[in-house]
């Protein structure tokens, strides 16, 4: 599944999760909360887990390559990760806004 479908798919769970958390919230205190303010919240910190997860994923595959932690590596072993991995190096990049 690719990432655009997994972060999609959290955030829309998290949306859900975050409106149901704010109704019962205000069923239950009787306050009344900016609407859709847990609903953003919710939706937001699924799509943050998710891409948290892909960066991660792609650390492990730069330690199986080079057999050391992704913060080791050299410019030229970086470089050799790009040509053997592009779109994850691409999407590393602009995930990390190197």
């Amino acid at each position: 599944m690719s990432k655009l479908i997994k972060t999609t798919a959290a955030g829309g769970v998290g949306f859900l999760a975050g409106l149901l958390l704010e109704q019962g919230l205000e069923s239950l205190t009787g306050l009344d909360f900016v609407d859709g303010l847990f609903a953003v919240s919710g939706s937001v910190l699924a799509a943050l887990s998710v891409n948290r997860e892909l960066v991660k994923a792609a650390s492990r595959n730069i330690e199986q390559m080079f057999g050391k932690d992704p913060l080791e590596i050299s410019e030229s072993e970086w470089r050799q990760f790009k040509e053997v991995n592009p779109k994850t190096a691409q999407w590393l990049e602009k995930a990390l806004k190197i």
